[in-house]
């Protein structure tokens, strides 16, 4: 079975994004204005996104997911590239499709099969603290808990597809 193969930056990359999880966790009205503000003005699409969640969530679950959303911006907002390439909602899709075709063909595999594929598949995430941080979120949180497994489901893989956007925008 291939395990997960952490680097040591991956290790290193944990101590930012604890102060950054922290940071999240105690926002203001202030945070959400300025940051809100940021994110629109150099990836408008992210933000498009997660306002798209309103309709499908309850107001609970989209602070959470907020809080997510503006992690995945603290991480990725000092990258020059992020900060003066938009992503394009074509290229998300992409992305996307790519993600949802691996799970649906992971789906009729042998469970041992199944791990092996999850395993290769985020093996190559740079972030893998990062997406790590979140998916422990999603099993620690008590409102991302009890979400619905279907759109619990799909947050994740729009999730992981935005962190994988960001690493090659």
């Amino acid at each position: 079975m291939t395990k997960i193969k952490f680097t040591q930056n991956d290790f290193n990359e944990t101590r930012k994004l604890a102060e950054s999880i922290k940071k999240i966790d105690h926002i203001d009205a202030d945070y959400v204005n300025i940051i809100s503000d940021e994110i629109f003005k150099f990836q408008p699409f992210l933000l498009s996104v997660l306002l798209g969640y309103k309709m499908d969530v309850s107001k609970y679950e989209l602070e959470e997911l907020m809080k997510i959303y503006f992690l995945i911006w603290e991480y990725f907002r000092l990258n020059s590239n992020v900060r003066t390439k938009q992503l394009k909602e074509s290229y998300y899709n992409k992305i996307l499709k790519k993600n949802f075709e691996m799970l649906n063909y992971s789906k009729d595999e042998p469970k041992g099969n199944q791990v092996e594929i999850y395993s290769s598949d985020l093996q190559n995430l740079k972030a893998k603290s990062l997406f790590t941080a979140i998916l422990y979120r999603f099993n620690e949180r008590d409102i991302l808990l009890k979400m619905s497994v279907e759109i619990k489901g799909a947050v994740i893989l729009g999730i992981k597809s935005f962190i994988e956007c960001f690493e090659t925008i």
